[in-house]
């Protein structure tokens, strides 16, 4: 190899390591820094947020490179001249010394040129003040971020039953989408679930790491040597030695090394049952429940209704609530009788949603559910989403809302709460639960007669409104409304109406919910001769 070829690889590989320490001391500062709380895993609107940093930042880094790399390229012809001086040096000091021209030159050098050569050094610390600038007025995730991102995509891997290559290859249900994830992301994303516990996890991400690593060696260069070290000691602990030697192998460990290993594998812990995975990604024991498994199924399309179940229903027009009705008929599908579940087509226009969603976004908060006494509000991960509550009169559009559920159903929508309008984020679900209070009943109002939701979106794939019990999952349809009941006729509370948002696996969903209430409903939908709620008794209990 030339020698020409040798500085310039040692100029980029310079260049590597000198960018690389400036990412993760601007990585580190960032984590310890940031104050924000907004969550930007819980809504698509959020992650947009991310992204728009990251573009700036990227322009950023990509100015700073160039200018770096003019700035060692002079320094190398800086350098050249310097060697020269003290190669010829070298062969008589005392003599070139001697010389009042050398002399000069190095007195010159030590007092001007070297203060010349740290103003181009401080090019590192002008990027890294400009950093703090972005940092202080730009957006940043937080570590619940990166941790709820995780948890995300273990969450679709279970619900959808993904495997570990196909989503490191950036294919969902068999379709591909973007790049793959690199070795890195999987090594990041297999260490942030030992942390969590999750071991079964933890060693088919390193894994698919360790396949990767083979596959994009040479990138390995810009990382620490110690980078894997964390990584195979964890690999350790859960007794997968051949992966764990595996990963120093790929390094091209010396013989010296090789006996390290083998000492930290005597030296390491195994785990004693590591094929349990935690109860911090489960959450809960109703994750390994016969009802939580039905729901999956549901949203993975296994259980749907038989032919027989399906017999009854139909699609039809109503314009019997409103005149003007009879030149457009609102269309309807029946989905399930009892209860009653429907789908309105058609609904809403493209203007109209977009408006609604204009009016939603600067609003939207972290989703929030009610409290296990069923008082106060409660952040927690079994809801992922951004909503925001809009009165009718802001708009419109929103009162409109209201009459087209008036004029289908012949409800009267006077004691309906605000409009909830709400984006799915990172995996974004809601587990199954009620619509209808089981604890404290707005006693003006009563309770939650009928839920209707708008959507504003379509989604690719995943996303679906589920009902386990009744074994229907509806996809988001853009415009369209999906309407049932709450309450028997009788007002106690339809435990078969349970659903569930299904974890969107690919797209942003859109949603806008209209619950109203039982007052005034006396005359529109009265209770029958008998009681008829016992029938959904049996699915308060089920587990």
């Amino acid at each position: 190899m030339c020698l020409n070829q040798i500085t310039t690889d040692r100029s980029n590989n310079k260049l590597f390591w000198h960018l690389f320490i400036v990412i993760v001391v601007f990585t580190r500062n960032q984590v310890k820094s940031s104050s924000n709380t907004n969550e930007y895993f819980t809504s698509v609107t959020g992650l947009e947020t991310l992204m728009k940093t990251e573009q700036t930042l990227l322009i950023d880094l990509k100015q700073y490179v160039i200018e770096t790399r003019q700035q060692i390229n002079l320094l190398e012809k800086e350098i050249s001249k310097i060697s020269k001086e003290h190669d010829l040096a070298s062969e008589n000091l005392e003599n070139y010394l001697a010389n009042p021209v050398n002399a000069y030159k190095l007195i010159k050098r030590l007092m001007i040129d070297w203060e010349v050569y740290e103003e181009h050094i401080a090019k590192v610390i002008d990027f890294l003040k400009l950093i703090d600038e972005r940092r202080n007025n730009l957006s940043f995730p937080e570590l619940e971020d990166f941790h709820e991102s995780a948890l995300a995509l273990i969450r679709l891997q279970k619900t959808y039953q993904l495997t570990v290559p196909d989503v490191a290859a950036g294919k969902l249900n068999g379709i591909k989408y973007g790049y793959d994830m690199t070795w890195t992301d999987c090594l990041v994303l297999g260490q942030q679930l030992f942390h969590m516990k999750a071991y079964n996890q933890t060693k088919i991400w390193l894994q698919e790491s360790v396949k990767r690593l083979q596959q994009d060696n040479d990138r390995f260069q810009l990382f620490p040597a110690g980078f894997l070290q964390e990584s195979t000691e964890n690999l350790i602990r859960l007794g997968d030695m051949d992966t764990a030697l595996h990963l120093y192998n790929v390094m091209e460990t010396n013989h010296k090394e090789e006996n390290k290993i083998k000492e930290m594998m005597q030296s390491t812990e195994i785990l004693e049952e590591p094929d349990n995975d935690d109860e911090n990604i489960l959450q809960i024991p109703y994750h390994k429940s016969a009802e939580f498994e039905l729901y999956e199924k549901v949203c993975r399309g296994e259980v749907t209704q038989t032919p027989k179940e399906q017999r009854d229903l139909r699609c039809y027009y109503v314009y019997e609530n409103c005149p003007f009705c009879r030149l457009a008929p609102f269309k309807v599908e029946d989905l399930n009788l009892d209860p009653e579940v429907k789908v309105f087509h058609n609904i809403l226009s493209e203007k109209a949603i977009e408006t609604i969603k204009a009016l939603a976004s600067p609003h939207l908060i972290r989703s929030t559910v009610f409290g296990s006494d069923g008082v106060g509000a409660e952040k927690h991960n079994y809801r992922i989403s951004k909503n925001a509550w809009l009165p009718y009169d802001s708009h419109s559009y929103l009162i409109g809302m209201l009459r087209d559920i008036h004029d289908i159903t012949g409800l009267d929508m006077t004691y309906s709460e605000q409009l909830q309008v709400a984006n799915y984020g990172l995996g974004g679900h809601y587990e199954p639960h009620f619509d209808f209070f089981k604890h404290q009943l707005p006693e003006e109002v009563g309770n939650r007669i009928s839920t209707a939701i708008f959507y504003l979106s379509d989604i690719e794939q995943g996303g679906a409104t589920a009902f386990p019990f009744l074994k229907i999952a509806v996809k988001p349809l853009k415009g369209s409304v999906l309407f049932w009941y709450n309450l028997h006729r009788s007002l106690h509370g339809d435990y078969r109406t349970k659903h569930g948002a299904c974890p969107v696996l690919k797209g942003s969903k859109w949603i806008a919910n209209v619950w109203t209430h039982e007052r005034r409903q006396e005359f529109i939908r009265p209770c029958a001769l008998h009681q008829d709620h016992e029938i959904s008794l049996p699915y308060h209990t089920i587990k």
